[in-house]
């Protein structure tokens, strides 16, 4: 099982600048002159028993002004907490490569699904990054978050795909424990909050379905920053764009509607420790106003389709459920008035005229217009086909993800020792020709990656210093003719192949013009160049016998290559450095 995990971190303008009007509207964006919370959920991952996952950091920004500064900012704070995980980091610049591929292919309209602005497109920008990297199961968590349980990935997957009560598990909720390591919203009741006690029915909620038994059960809510979505799931149902807040909520009554069952592990959380909200409180109301009035807009417009649910706002009681009812135009206009009334005691003017427009635009402008639940399957079906166009070129589209792995510093997490794969390793042409003693002490500077189809084992420009052995699986050698930038094969390598010999004393050699590729499951032993070296000279008489061996596997794999490389026409610089090395 594939898992790839996807983490979008906000960011705005510096503290000093503060939030402009036209800026985009996140809870709690860092400022890109402070430290923010990602570095503490990095650091965090360490602790996992489990790191059999890629990790993707979405970036989203407040304004386009500053996306250059954030790539930065958010690099420095890569490298310094270092993800004990494959990392991809992905933001605008590679939305724009996705875009210019759908556009070559006539389908330039899907191009407005591919967006990092709002909360629910950038849900489906994390779904969409574990299309392309394959994964059978994709785990969404927020920046402002800490892993506390070493077990964390094995419950977050333990059900996930699998029959429980007559239905599959489709998508599974964990939930938020706050500072006082309770699963209830870390906020005070406020006099404004008595016809909006939307805390008492999420309160109400959280104790039916997490402070209950059994441990799995079927919710009406889930946490955007702790859903567990399988790929049925995440490759029919998309979150809804247009609503501004609460798209994790909406995506599981959505996810109900497409007959897909989402439950809650009460045995799944992780601590959310998001800062201050900075945006006043008639604001984030109004938020809430337009997306209860939407959702049960969505509810109301259904109407029967072959293969969908019809679902009621009584199915997702007590939470949300009591807000999408009639009585909703009622709630929002007496919580109005006492929130005015608050502001005006308190001689916030200027608030007290927001809040009474709260009430203006619930009456005239929050009720949608037009059939919202056709609007959203519209959406739905231009979904599918987005997945659909990115999945017959998915070499394309998924190498430009895999293109933004992390470089430039050590995020191999995933490398292992060799452990019990010791006796497999012996059988390796490699190996043979050492004795025992000598067998073990090379293998105890060995380690071992293992890759996925279509991941790149060296990439076109990378200088390195490493020997790599096929252990299993198989890999190909690939070039990109300059006039077309058409693939062009140029070795196939097998089980007990290696490659990057030459690397071992020349800083460029053939592989520095070259993409090598997993074209299956793969396994590739590594030994680096410094450890090697250091054991030939502990070890002359085997040194001799390995040293033969690469010379000639070194000429026969370059005579082949050359000659390969020539009938493409690459250019005679580039011929001269496969000679030199040769």
């Amino acid at each position: 099982m594939k898992k790839v995990m996807v983490v979008p971190t906000y960011w705005g303008r510096d503290s000093s600048t503060g939030w402009q009007l036209g800026d985009d509207i996140y809870d709690h964006p860092t400022p890109i002159d402070q430290k923010g919370t990602l570095g503490c959920l990095i650091d965090s991952m360490h602790m996992l028993n489990n790191k059999d996952f890629e990790l993707v950091i979405l970036i989203a920004v407040t304004t386009p002004e500053i996306i250059e500064d954030v790539y930065k900012r958010v690099r420095e704070v890569l490298r310094e907490h270092r993800p004990p995980v494959k990392t991809y980091l992905i933001g605008n610049k590679e939305l724009e490569k996705i875009r210019s591929l759908y556009t070559k292919k006539n389908k330039k309209s899907l191009n407005e699904l591919l967006l990092l602005r709002g909360y629910s497109n950038i849900r489906n920008m994390c779904l969409y990054m574990a299309f392309l990297l394959e994964a059978e199961v994709v785990i969404l968590i927020d920046d402002d978050e800490v892993f506390k349980d070493p077990d964390f990935i094995d419950k977050a997957t333990e059900f996930i795909g699998r029959r429980m009560y007559g239905q599959t598990v489709d998508g599974v909720a964990g939930y938020y424990l706050n500072r006082k390591n309770e699963y209830y919203d870390d906020v005070e009741i406020e006099p404004w909050m008595t016809f909006w006690n939307r805390f008492s029915s999420k309160s109400k909620a959280f104790d039916k379905i997490i402070g209950s038994e059994p441990r799995l059960k079927q919710t009406p809510f889930a946490f955007g920053g702790l859903m567990v979505i399988h790929r049925h799931l995440y490759r029919v149902v998309p979150f809804d764009p247009k609503l501004t807040r609460g798209e994790d909520i909406d995506y599981v009554i959505n996810a109900r509607m497409f007959g897909f069952s989402f439950y809650l592990d009460n045995q799944l959380s992780i601590l959310h420790l998001p800062p201050k909200k900075e945006h006043p409180v008639w604001q984030r109301f109004r938020q809430d106003i337009y997306r209860f009035f939407y959702e049960r807009a969505k509810i109301n417009t259904q109407y029967e389709i072959h293969n969908m649910n019809m679902v009621t706002a009584e199915d997702f009681d007590p939470y949300p459920g009591e807000f999408l009812k009639d009585d909703l135009e009622d709630k929002v206009f007496k919580t109005n008035i006492i929130l005015a009334l608050d502001y005006l005691s308190n001689q916030e003017i200027e608030n007290c005229k927001a809040t009474i427009k709260n009430i203006y635009l619930s009456k005239y402008d929050a009720e949608p217009r037009g059939n919202v639940f056709e609007e959203y399957l519209n959406f739905q079906r231009k979904w599918e086909k987005l997945l659909a166009v990115a999945q017959d070129d998915f070499y394309q589209f998924s190498r430009i993800i895999l293109d933004s792995e992390l470089k430039g510093y050590d995020y191999r997490g995933n490398l292992q020792t060799v452990g019990e794969d010791y006796e497999d390793i012996l059988d390796i042409p490699f190996f043979r020709h050492l004795s025992p003693l000598e067998s073990k002490e090379l293998i105890d500077i060995c380690s071992v990656r293992e890759y996925n189809t279509g991941e790149k084992v060296l990439e076109k420009g990378t200088i390195d210093d490493t020997l790599y052995i096929i252990k299993k699986g198989k890999v190909k050698v690939v070039a990109w003719r300059e006039k077309d930038g058409e693939e062009v094969i140029m070795a196939n390598l097998k089980p007990g192949d290696f490659f990057g010999m030459s690397s071992l004393v020349s800083s460029k050699s053939f592989y520095h013009l070259v993409d090598v590729i997993a074209i299956e499951p793969t396994s590739i032993i590594y030994i680096k160049s410094k450890d090697f070296m250091e054991y030939l000279s502990r070890n002359q008489v085997s040194g001799v016998k390995l040293l033969l061996t690469i010379v000639k596997e070194i000429n026969d794999q370059l005579e082949a290559l050359v000659d390969r490389y020539t009938d493409i026409h690459l250019k005679t610089q580039d011929i001269s450095v496969l000679m030199n090395n040769k």
